[in-house]
């Protein structure tokens, strides 16, 4: 008689509430980081509310124009405001950039469940800066939306780490076994919440636009996302494979996609090797301006 799969306790959305304070993503202590990204999901906003915003936070104020001085701008002239840099830059590239140095801000940098955070928000934000180069080529309207949303589609590992650490750490020790099994298969063995419902839960809290929530619950499977939500949530699921395939992976996701005719840097507009180079190339310029 085949053993009984043991039952994983239930993760109620109070107790992800609560994790997520205890991260600082929530509530009176959340960080102004956490409380803007909600503001930089609405594509309604204004310059001069956005510009005041970002400047009421000196540190985030200053990561800001850190980025929009990077060489990956080609700026002529320093940027020394947000103002100018809006001026030059562009209302979305801002909140793009914005958006980053929030989640940097944001995650951990010490995590007691997750070896490697740091690992974790490099693959964000390579997925981040993939899902916007596949939205140029395709909505380009979407481009900073599928950049945002990039940014955010693993938070949910932060706080899953924070709200399960003993389903956190077997899924890591089934990974360092071997277990090469797909991260949704890992989760329902091991872990008592997905991250991707994880997410979902606070980012109900902060008043996420529908389309940024399922994209952070269904980018595994861009099928399960609400009609309405499945064009972002395809373009953040495709280009969080093309982050893992281009090397940039953590601990529960330690190995790159198969490569060839079947694997996802195939179907890119530049070509596997093309698409691989300039995605590396942003993501250091953009990660050194972050560090």
């Amino acid at each position: 008689m085949a053993a009984q799969r043991p039952v994983r306790p239930t993760i109620s959305s109070l107790a992800v509430v609560e994790a997520a304070r205890a991260l600082r993503l929530l509530g009176t202590a959340a960080g102004s980081a956490a409380k803007l990204v909600a503001y930089l999901c609405n594509n309604g906003m204004s310059a001069d509310d956005l510009s005041l915003r970002i400047e009421s936070d000196p540190v985030l104020c200053a990561r800001v124009l850190r980025v929009a001085n990077a060489a990956y701008y080609g700026q002529q002239r320093s940027v020394t405001t947000i103002r100018r840099a809006l001026l030059v830059l562009g209302l979305n590239t801002v909140r793009g950039v914005a958006a980053a140095a929030c989640i940097e801000q944001a995650i951990p940098s010490r995590l007691a469940a997750l070896p490697d955070p740091a690992a974790l928000g490099r693959h964000g934000l390579a997925t981040a800066l993939a899902a916007e180069m596949l939205a140029m080529g395709e909505i380009p309207e979407m481009a900073t939306e599928a950049f945002i949303a990039g940014l955010l589609h693993n938070l949910g590992v932060v706080i899953q780490s924070q709200v399960d650490p003993d389903g956190m750490a077997q899924m890591i020790a089934a990974r360092r076994a071997g277990d090469t099994r797909d991260i949704r298969t890992l989760e329902e063995e091991h872990a008592a919440i997905s991250h991707g419902r994880a997410a979902s839960i606070v980012f109900e809290e902060w008043k996420l636009p529908a389309a940024f929530i399922a994209a952070a619950e269904h980018h595994h499977d861009s099928s399960a996302a609400p009609e309405s939500a499945r064009p972002l949530t395809d373009i953040v699921s495709r280009a969080a494979s093309l982050a893992l395939a281009c090397g940039q992976v953590y601990s529960l996701e330690p190995t790159c996609p198969v490569t060839g005719p079947d694997g996802p840097l195939e179907s890119t507009q530049l070509g596997p090797a093309a698409f691989r180079d300039e995605l590396l190339r942003r993501l250091e310029h953009l990660t050194a301006a972050l560090a």
